[in-house]
């Protein structure tokens, strides 16, 4: 979760915004703000797609009618919870599982005493849930559509196989069995690979883009940069996890647009935290008078992918450097049930 927008309409709901606010804040270190809206249409108009999670105190009908506009799909939509004004009820109605809506309306309801309810199917049934699943864990999911032909099997107690190009941690959820063919199942490749007759297709977000910039760099200069480079190195846009650099770049825009464009991460690093590598990396005496320390684009990717492989050491054109690391992956089943 990054920007959360919690919405009322009233002096009683807004209080309660105030504190769940407060709550957020405090217990979760989130980037949390409540409003009292007297302008919904053109609020949502303006935010709507600036946060990862919109809650609105009220009622549900007036959620509904306000986010209907902008709905997009379920691997783009931002959580999107309703809390009643007594603060009695808390209840996830848009991106449950990707966007996390289910795991934010329980957080809230176990801290104000709330009753969570939750209507997705896996979750009342204590099923797995391969949305949640990749999400949590850092997937692109390839082709949400098959999401239906998993989750509908799991629900009425049948087999999906899995295929993974990757090593296994922690057993396999139920019914869930290790396959190379069959009729529905999920594959973990870098590669799409049709492996079942319906094959939902998750490909891990293990690379790492550090940059650098000069100021106010363009938008289509940095975009074309980053894709091209991308496509060189044969890394599709889906598999790139986090794009990172210095905090005194936190607010270029060029970076900021790219990164909520495609729905990756932004991390910033201050000059300290990137000095500590300073041994491992070519240092520019130009970027350290600059900026306080030595390398940045590689130092950064290599700091955001744990410590993996640059495979692309550090590259400049058009006022931009970037570098790319990869991450060391393995497909981890531990904890899958555990959601609080």
């Amino acid at each position: 979760m990054n920007s959360i927008f919690i919405l009322s309409f009233t002096r009683k709901g807004y209080d309660l915004a105030k504190r769940i606010e407060d709550i957020l804040e405090r217990d979760f270190e989130l980037n949390v703000r409540a409003y009292r809206v007297s302008n919904l249409k053109e609020f949502m108009q303006s935010n709507f797609g600036k946060g990862s999670a919109f809650i609105f105190v009220g009622a549900a009908g007036i959620a509904v009618r306000a986010i209907s506009p902008f709905i997009q799909a379920k691997t783009k939509d931002p959580a999107v919870i309703v809390i009643d004004e007594m603060g009695q009820y808390v209840i996830p109605i848009l991106s449950g599982h990707i966007g996390g809506a289910n795991r934010l309306a329980n957080k809230i309801a176990e801290l104000t005493g709330a009753i969570p309810v939750i209507t997705t199917a896996t979750d009342i049934n204590g099923v797995f849930s391969i949305d949640v699943f990749a999400s949590e864990r850092g997937y692109s999911i390839v082709n949400p559509s098959e999401i239906k032909y998993v989750s509908s099997s799991l629900l009425e107690g049948k087999e999906v196989g899995l295929f993974s190009d990757f090593e296994i941690d922690g057993c396999l959820p139920n019914n869930v069995v290790l396959k190379k063919s069959g009729g529905v199942g999920i594959c973990i490749s870098d590669k799409y690979q049709n492996i079942f007759d319906k094959t939902l297709h998750l490909k891990p977000k293990q690379f790492h883009i550090g940059v650098g910039t000069r100021k106010n760099i363009p938008f289509e200069v940095f975009e074309s940069l980053i894709l091209e480079t991308l496509n060189r190195e044969s890394i599709s846009i889906e598999g790139v996890r986090t794009v990172s650099s210095i905090d005194l770049k936190k607010s270029e825009q060029a970076i900021i647009k790219f990164t909520s464009s495609y729905g990756i991460e932004f991390i910033t690093y201050s000059a300290g935290e990137l000095s500590k590598f300073d041994d491992r990396f070519a240092q520019s005496k130009f970027v350290k008078d600059t900026t306080g320390v030595g390398n940045v684009c590689e130092t950064s990717a290599y700091i955001s992918s744990r410590k993996g492989e640059i495979i692309l050491g550090k590259t400049a054109q058009y006022g931009v450097t970037m570098a790319i690391a990869k991450e060391s992956w393995r497909v981890s089943f531990e904890n899958i049930y555990d959601r609080t």
